[in-house]
């Protein structure tokens, strides 16, 4: 016994606890409440009722979840006694081995209350026989907080040997442990003796109002190990705890039209029912009413409340019910049943909330009971009907579209008579679930294989495929009729010649009577039905057809006609000549027999897109009798038309792509302006479509626009009426759908585009193009990029300064420039001459004064990006040199003042260095950042 401590040596609960002796299920969930669970609770129980035990672990995978969470998910569910803990020898396929004691998990299962079970009154005495024990129970349900209730469990030992016989309650709920004294009774039964248990249970006052499940178990597996133990589901329904005082002031309120266990409101899925709940207020103050439903689900029930008004003409819809005292006030109740409610007994509770008094429970039940709908959908299909040593397959396909379960039973019946086959299914019987589909495999083995026909076109065996409900619930009456042709033997199986030479006598004979001695019977069409359900015109299908004549021996010729719905002829007609017997041309589709001409697959020239209705006319040929030609029509026939193109994706390979650089691209100096890039980079716009179908397309047309609308790549047609062009094969490849990756569009300039992809069907103008456009495109342009910067045809330096001797012309500075010629790229030369072209040179004057400049190359592309090289040039003017009058001056000079005389040579350096204005320039280095080193002095020409 789970939870009580309580278990008998060498009983195993693992085959018993979720079934009584008559394979009755039992358990705590019934349907009503499994509907009323949220949707993630309903979902795990439906899980859990598919599975004998479950872990925690296995929980957690099957929630996606940590075992923690699972726990926390599942804690309700055992809360309600809908799941059962079980210790780890309780549970199904338990392996000690695997887990030894102490470190198994607990395991869980689902308690499941049977329809039989939830419809049974739960406050009645209860009567189960089982041999050789019986076992009868009484005893009230019903209690409120502070009330006593008692299982009186009467045992009749029925057998012919003396027994003990164990009473005890299972599965109790935790709360229930401490209102009841003793969970076990033992008692020991001569031969037809009777003795009483009694379990009582002490209500205390502080009990929450509720329902309580627990279980009885009698069984006696020492004396009548054979006999299953007896298992009965009991219940306690506390009541809400009455209210002391005087309650004639309390509300109430009363249901319309009133509802009874013993006769529900009958609804079928689908229904409506309106209610009208009638609300007194009794007492001396206003009050504000609300309803509730506590069983049903929510979308069931629809509660409108009286409307208010507020001011003249304005009605407001209000969400509660306001009384005057002694007033009385109707609140409507609509109940919509779904579609896809289950059969059975439905009871739902009615609240009603005072706002006065919010601890005031008034409560009414609605008891519903769900028609059952029974609809079960059949279909036959035919898998292998030509058979020669194997057997033909066939499969029967049944679907549950209505809210019981159904138990359906088939069995395949010749319709020739004989025993010519052996008709075997797997399954035989299908149990469908509400909203289920299955199937069950018929197998047709003829046999013995001496029946086997010698000659001719083969055996054709008819049978029948017949439906039964176990329960006679009604099934529809579709005919499930199939065929087997057992093909003729090999030619030389054929019988010796004088088997033959008997035989032709005979039939000699029996031409004679039946040309001369045989009443004449009449000519009829019997049969004239598609061979199969559907055809297509992508199939390349021509409709075939089956039909059967009656006394094909007296036929002359057989005219097939199709005509369309309108009543145009679309095929035939289609004569065949009988007078020399069997024409050539349905010999391979006919076999004749003495009554029966039966053609399977008869192939007409029916075979464009449309419906034809076929009309089979029998001419019989002239001889004894009056007999008049015979007709027969066919139902409509449907040939589909070829499965139109579709664009399935039509994408570029990348929604942004860098702008192709120039052509012709020089070689970048050292400066780093521009390196090398090692690695091809791909430019231009690539790409991708796939399209289904393309065995019906004849062309394919792309064009590219910009957003404007302005074709900046020309429209191309690729034509696929020959298959894929050998310029595609490279990026294509055409199966069952038609594939193109990375194509080359070839459109690499800077912008935003919009390319469209039009597909040509094959029918052309019977079918209009398909187009589909592509999002916007993004070339983005190529950043600038300065390629060099000289100076005097030299790498370009920070800084240059420039001497200017007096009475000499200024040296040459001459600046060359190359950057990456893009479209839209803006080169600017600052401070003068401003826009200069991408690549060119220019001399820089240079002033006679001592000044400084800042020379800049700005390079802009097309969005705008900037890139700039800049030097500063600067110019100082050296003074006049100074020319001594004579040695004795220098002389003095130089013995004088040490300063002047180092002037002097200076100056007479400057002066040297003055004379070269041609030699490149060198830029010095910067001693102090306010003036100017001694090696900026003189000028640094070489």
């Amino acid at each position: 016994m789970t939870g009580s401590g309580f278990q008998r040596p060498g009983f195993q609960r693992s085959g018993w606890s979720g079934e009584s002796a008559a394979g009755e299920t039992w358990g705590g969930l019934s349907m009503a409440e499994m509907l009323s669970l949220p949707l993630e609770q309903r979902q795990l129980m439906v899980w859990l009722i598919r599975q004998p035990t479950v872990t925690l672990a296995d929980i957690a995978q099957q929630l996606g979840t940590t075992e923690a969470e699972a726990q926390q998910r599942i804690a309700p569910l055992l809360t309600q006694g809908y799941v059962q803990a079980l210790s780890p020898a309780e549970g199904e396929g338990w392996d000690e081995d695997r887990f030894p004691t102490g470190g198994s998990p607990m395991q869980y299962r689902a308690r499941i209350l049977s329809l039989q079970r939830a419809g049974r009154r739960e406050d009645g005495p209860a009567t189960a026989t089982a041999a050789p024990l019986a076992v009868m129970l009484s005893g009230a349900s019903l209690v409120t907080p502070g009330g006593t209730v008692t299982l009186s469990v009467t045992v009749t030992n029925k057998g012919d040997t003396s027994a003990i016989i164990d009473v005890f309650l299972e599965d109790l709920p935790a709360s229930l442990y401490a209102w009841v004294s003793s969970t076990q009774e033992r008692l020991a039964l001569g031969p037809d003796q009777s003795r009483e248990a009694i379990f009582t249970f002490l209500v205390p006052a502080t009990a929450m109002a509720g329902y309580y499940t627990y279980a009885l178990v009698v069984d006696s597996p020492q004396h009548y190990p054979s006999s299953p133990p007896q298992r009965f589901e009991q219940r306690i329904q506390v009541l809400p705890a009455a209210e002391d005082g005087d309650q004639a002031s309390d509300p109430t309120f009363f249901l319309l039209p009133p509802t009874r266990a013993a006769s529900p409101n009958r609804l079928a899925p689908g229904d409506t029912l309106e209610l009208q709940v009638v609300v007194h207020n009794r007492g001396q103050r206003v009050d504000r009413f609300r309803l509730r439903c506590l069983d049903l689900p929510p979308e069931w029930l629809t509660i409108t409340y009286p409307q208010g008004f507020q001011a003249v003409g304005l009605s407001l819809m209000e969400q509660y019910l306001d009384l005057n005292p002694n007033d009385q006030g109707t609140i409507l109740v609509l109940l919509t049943v779904p579609l896809n409610t289950l059969a059975g007994s439905y009871v739902g509770t009615l609240q009603l909330q005072s706002e006065n008094q919010p601890d005031l429970t008034l409560l009414d039940l609605l008891y519903l009971d769900i028609l059952p709908v029974y609809q079960v959908n059949l279909s036959f299909r035919t898998l292998v009907s030509r058979v020669q040593n194997q057997p033909g397959q066939y499969m029967v396909q049944a679907s549950n579209q209505g809210n019981t379960p159904r138990t359906i039973q088939f069995q395949a019946l010749p319709l020739d008579g004989g025993n010519l086959c052996t008709f075997t299914l797997d399954p035989p019987e299908l149990i469908l679930a509400p909203q289920q589909t299955q199937t069950t495999q018929l197998t047709v083995q003829p046999q013995p294989r001496r029946k086997r026909p010698w000659v001719g076109g083969g055996r054709v065996i008819n049978f029948a495929v017949e439906a039964q409900d176990v329960d006679n619930h009604p099934l529809p009456e579709i005919p499930m009729q199939g065929f087997l042709l057992w093909e003729s033997r090999p030619w030389w199986q054929v019988l010796p010649l004088v088997l033959l030479a008997i035989g032709s006598l005979a039939a000699g004979l029996w031409l004679l009577w039946w040309l001369f001695l045989r009443p004449p019977a009449p000519l009829q069409v019997v049969r004239l039905a598609p061979a199969d359900p559907q055809y297509s015109e992508a199939n390349d299908d021509a409709v075939r057809l089956d039909f059967q004549i009656s006394q094909p021996r007296r036929l002359q010729r057989l005219e097939l006609v199709g005509q369309s719905p309108e009543g145009t002829i679309t095929s035939g007609p289609m004569v065949y000549d009988f007078s020399q017997g069997l024409p050539p041309d349905l010999e391979p589709f006919c076999t004749l027999s003495r009554v029966l001409l039966t053609c399977r697959a008869v192939l007409t020239d029916a075979r464009q897109p449309g419906q034809y209705q076929f009309t089979l006319t029998a001419f019989p040929s002239p001889g004894r009798g009056r007999l008049s030609p015979h007709s027969l029509d066919s139902a409509l026939i449907t040939v589909d038309p070829f499965p139109q193109p579709e664009i399935l994706a039509f994408t570029p390979s990348q929604p942004i792509y860098p702008e192709a650089p120039p052509s012709a691209q020089p070689v970048a100096n050292g400066n780093g302006d521009n390196a090398n890039n090692p690695q091809p980079v791909p430019y231009g716009i690539r790409l991708n479509w796939a399209i289904a179908n393309p065995q019906r397309v004849a062309a394919l047309q792309l064009v590219g626009r910009d957003p404007e609308g302005t074709v900046v790549f020309p429209p191309i047609q690729i034509d696929l009426r020959q298959g894929l062009p050998e310029p595609l094969q490279e990026f294509c490849r055409l199966e069952a759908v038609l594939v193109c990756e990375n194509l080359q569009t070839g459109v690499r300039q800077a912008g935003r585009y919009i390319f469209e992809l039009t597909v040509i069907p094959m029918d052309g103008p019977a079918d209009p193009p398909i187009t589909l456009a592509t999002a916007p495109i993004l070339i983005e342009a190529r950043p600038p990029q300065i390629l060099n910067f000289l100076v005097n045809g030299q790498p370009m330096q920070p800084k240059y300064t420039v001497p200017l001797a007096p009475g000499q012309p200024p040296p040459q500075l001459v600046v060359s420039w190359q950057v990456e010629a893009n479209p839209g790229t803006t080169v600017t030369l600052l401070p003068v001459p401003g826009n200069v072209p991408p690549q060119g040179s220019l001399p820089l004057p240079l002033s006679t004064e001592t000044s400084s400049t800042v020379i800049t190359l700005q390079v802009t592309n097309r969005d705008g990006k900037q890139v700039q090289r800049s030097f500063t040039l600067a110019t100082v003017a050296l003074p006049p040199p100074t020319v001594p009058s004579g040695g004795g001056a220098t002389a003095s000079g130089a013995s004088g003042n040490g300063d002047d005389g180092a002037a002097a040579a200076a100056a007479a350096a400057a002066a040297a260095a003055v004379g070269k204005p041609g030699d490149p320039l060198t830029t010095p280095r910067l001693s102090s950042p306010n003036g100017l080193s001694p090696s900026e002095l003189p000028p640094q020409f070489e």
